[in-house]
């Protein structure tokens, strides 16, 4: 997918996982800005954790993400377990942190409507508290203005908040979170304004077998309601998700992850899905590391089946101190906005980061995906009609397909302890399977950020 807004609000928030094991990215999770709480999982186990984010949220944002949306893709993770951190840290250990973020852009190929796309100036204003409650208890909340200065796009405002916990006891880890995000950009899909809101809640408890072995169990709820113009989407998901990972080495282990759930979508037929992924980790010398997973995933709609592979990986390498380059794959399935439609969405990007005069960071971001949309449909014999005709049959076929290449550009540095700065430039070129919807976009802007 490129240029979809829904994504906007993932890259704001981060589609981050609590687990050691990937648990299903096709049921849309609820997006939320604020951090969650830290894992409490052995370092084997974070490490894979890396496993379940998506790789290709840079390419699926109609505006450039800013500097704390870069450092939450899994590349970044991944690196930051080999390189220094270069920036100060968003939020300082202690239990009172306002913050505020300001972006401005200026960019071309900002879709209004499908085959409508315009030029105009972006400020974004982001100003949040974070709150933490002893060692066990966190809460974010942060608003986001959006203004315009093309009239034919109005001006908008999105909020999310986040509430986590997290526990251990004896070999057992317990963690909780609450999510909330409404945001009003639009979709991919459609290209039109929309609003969404969505809600997630998940629990995950872990447990130690001995030296070596280590299991967790997870169970998921996320509520998603979209809107554009007169149409609706409601879409109700629940799953649950399980793993095992044997860490035979400091440096190298494997495992294995299963996860099911269902889907109430409306308008639209319900979905049910069942995924199975084999895991490793492996960190060579303490200059590459290399995350991954894969395997099949199932999706069940209107009585026929859509079978297809899916994985995740991140390689990273850091030749010297200050020097380091990761390459991200992913493959996922998503519900799309159109009734009994799915994406399958495959992207990989590469990012290289350069850090130079000790207080500044030079870094690349590029890529390209895939986005086929899947369409399930009942297909009535001529003959039903009759006594004993055979029953409606279900076909699954592909309706469209979209293509994205995207590049980023940023160099930033911190001042005063507290703050951030960068500039940036960015370029997505968004060519689909619908004409209306061929899109490219050039984008300039910078960024300030302060926490306290």
């Amino acid at each position: 997918m490129g240029l979809s807004s829904a994504n906007v609000a993932k890259l704001k928030s981060g589609r981050f996982l609590d687990t050691t094991f990937p648990v299903p990215q096709s049921r849309r999770p609820a997006r939320a800005y604020g951090r969650l709480g830290r894992a409490v999982l052995p370092p084997a186990l974070l490490l894979l954790s890396l496993v379940g984010s998506v790789t290709g949220a840079l390419a699926q944002s109609i505006l450039a993400p800013s500097s704390a949306d870069l450092e939450k893709t899994p590349g970044a993770q991944l690196l930051a377990s080999l390189v220094p951190e270069v920036i100060s840290p968003l939020f300082a250990p202690s239990e009172f942190h306002p913050h505020l973020s300001y972006q401005f852009i200026y960019g071309d190929g900002i879709p209004a409507a499908p085959g409508n796309h315009l030029k105009t100036i972006i400020q974004e204003i982001s100003p949040g508290l974070l709150l933490t409650f002893g060692n066990h208890w966190s809460l974010d909340y942060t608003p986001t203005i959006y203004l315009y200065s093309n009239k034919q796009l109005s001006d908008s405002t999105a909020e999310s908040a986040s509430l986590s916990w997290k526990t251990t006891y004896q070999d057992w880890g317990f963690s909780f979170s609450q999510n909330y995000s409404s945001t009003s950009t639009p979709l991919a899909e459609t290209q039109a304004p929309s609003a969404q809101e969505s809600y997630g809640t998940a629990f995950q408890a872990s447990r130690q077998l001995g030296s070596q072995l280590s299991a967790l169990l997870g169970v998921n709820q996320n509520i998603q309601s979209t809107s554009v113009g007169a149409n609706n989407q409601d879409v109700r998901a629940w799953s649950v998700n399980a793993g095992l990972n044997d860490q035979f080495e400091s440096r190298f282990g494997v495992g294995l992850s299963t996860s099911a759930g269902y889907d109430v979508i409306t308008p639209g037929a319900n979905m049910a899905f069942e995924q199975a992924q084999g895991t490793m980790n492996w960190r060579v010398e303490n200059k590459m590391s290399l995350i991954a997973s894969a395997g099949l995933g199932v999706t069940q709609l209107l009585g026929a089946e859509l079978i297809d592979p899916i994985f995740s990986g991140t390689i990273a390498y850091r030749p010297w101190e200050h020097t380091s380059v990761s390459l991200n794959a992913s493959r996922s399935v998503n519900p799309s906005f159109y009734a009994n439609d799915v994406i399958v969405n495959t992207t990989i990007s590469a990012t290289f980061q350069q850090r130079f005069l000790k207080y500044f960071t030079f870094s690349l971001n590029g890529g390209y995906s895939t986005s086929p949309y899947i369409g399930f449909a009942t297909v009535q014999e001529f003959n039903f009609h009759q006594i004993g005709a055979p029953a409606p049959t279900a076909t699954v076929q592909q309706n469209r397909t979209d293509y994205s290449h995207f590049f980023m550009a940023r160099l930033g540095s911190a001042f005063r302890k507290r703050g951030t700065a960068s500039i940036f430039y960015s370029y997505s070129d968004y060519s689909s399977g619908l004409a209306a919807f061929n899109l490219t976009s050039h984008q300039v802007g910078f960024e300030l950020a302060w926490s306290y």
